[in-house]
């Protein structure tokens, strides 16, 4: 059928989606060249309860993916190098790519640690094509850092999204308008974005299970029996997708959430959670001058029940008030009584720091000594790395001892 004539195809492939390579597991065999060839996994120790927040494309061919049990990955992979999340190490490495993205484009939307958007309209007349860019990227993404990064490029956020994954590891792809119908049409319904495994399952009841099925349909269809979702998703399988990138300094909140590989009810472990999410959120709040005026943590319960729980405050960036205020909702929201599947914290009301004061929730001395240790602390990981100092109550217990 026809598109409906409301919709527009940008005819420029101008979006750029890149995307690095088993980042986390990438950085280790960088610093580690012994470590290159062999299967890593990044997430922990056979004991823990953790999960695998990365693994090698060697720890892959075994059947290792992201999100699985650490203890599940060592018996698919005895020989495995097992090693724990070096945070601080990977956002350092994460802001040189994207200091290296920021060359090609003024235009970036900070998808995650280890992948971004760019617009590069306008920027042909300087680096040449958009497949010439993507090339370009990846030659000094790999020359200067050591990883490799895969580039998608298409007409829009979507494709370009799923050109980056098509050719991993290392690829290049390119998505123009006039191949997306046929390039989507034997796609499972699973690759549309947004597109999770109990979407997939309530799509194939309705008789969906490629994009070529959505495609053959009214959208009137699809909204009468999915609500806007459905109209989103026939949208995306005719490859339209008309959001614009939000450029970092945009971004009105941004967050951290886990999943446990066990269902939890420790609320130590929790608060040990909230410490730690809010010494990366506050770290990257810093160095990007922003403030946070409001916390939004997130519980979801082992029958996927999910409540948020949302406090605003004056705006600040220091981890150590985020993390009280953050305890107090979460004492306020959990008795630990029923099991957890995920938690997530979020920052939002984000604003430029300068000319700022906190104002008077806290103690003002205490404030003054949460930023004068905030900034310590700062200057010596920026001196001596990031790993040259850290709160005691992010420290492991091994550590303490």
């Amino acid at each position: 059928m026809s598109v409906d004539k409301k919709y527009h195809y940008n005819q420029l492939t101008d979006i750029l989606h890149c995307d690095l390579d088993a980042f986390f597991a990438s950085v280790e065999q960088m610093d580690n060249p012994s470590l290159r060839g062999k299967p890593v996994v990044v997430g922990g120790d056979m004991h823990s309860r953790g999960v695998v927040s990365t693994c090698s494309y060697e720890a892959r061919k075994y059947g290792i993916r992201s999100a699985m049990p650490t203890a599940q990955a060592y018996r698919l992979c005895p020989q495995a190098v097992l090693l724990p999340v070096n945070m601080p190490r990977y956002l350092e490495v994460s802001k040189q790519v994207f200091a290296i993205l920021n060359q090609y484009s003024p235009v970036m939307e900070i998808v995650s640690i280890d992948e971004a958007f760019l617009d590069i309209s306008g920027c042909s007349g300087i680096f040449g094509s958009p497949e010439k860019i993507g090339y370009l990227i990846k030659k000094q993404v790999n020359t200067e850092l050591g990883l490799t990064i895969s580039v998608g490029i298409s007409y829009n956020k979507f494709l370009a999204k799923l050109a980056s994954d098509m050719d991993k590891p290392d690829g290049l792809r390119v998505i123009a308008p006039s191949q997306a119908l046929d390039l989507l049409r034997p796609l499972p319904v699973s690759r549309i974005w947004g597109v999770g495994k109990k979407t997939q399952q309530n799509l194939e009841k309705l008789g969906l299970k490629t994009i070529g099925d959505i495609q053959i349909l009214p959208p009137e269809w699809m909204e009468a029996k999915l609500g806007t979702t459905g109209r989103i998703f026939w949208e995306l399988a005719h490859g339209i997708d008309n959001r614009e990138l939000e450029p970092e300094h945009e971004r009105k909140s941004m967050g951290r959430e886990e999943t446990f590989p066990e269902d939890i009810k420790d609320t130590a472990y929790l608060k040990k959670l909230i410490a730690q999410f809010a010494a990366e959120l506050c770290r990257k709040l810093r160095k990007e001058d922003l403030n946070a005026a409001s916390i939004t943590i997130k519980i979801r319960y082992y029958d996927f029940k999910t409540i948020t729980r949302r406090k605003t405050f004056p705006p600040c960036n220091s981890d150590i008030t985020i993390t009280q205020i953050a305890n107090e909702l979460l004492d306020q929201s959990y008795d630990g009584k029923k099991a957890l599947r995920l938690f997530g914290l979020s920052l939002g009301n984000l604003s430029p720091s300068a000319g700022l004061e906190q104002g008077s929730l806290f103690d003002p001395q205490l404030t003054a000594d949460h930023k004068r240790i905030d900034q310590l602390m700062d200057d010596i990981r920026e001196r001596y790395g990031p790993r040259a100092i850290n709160r005691a109550n992010l420290l492991l217990d091994k550590e303490i001892d």
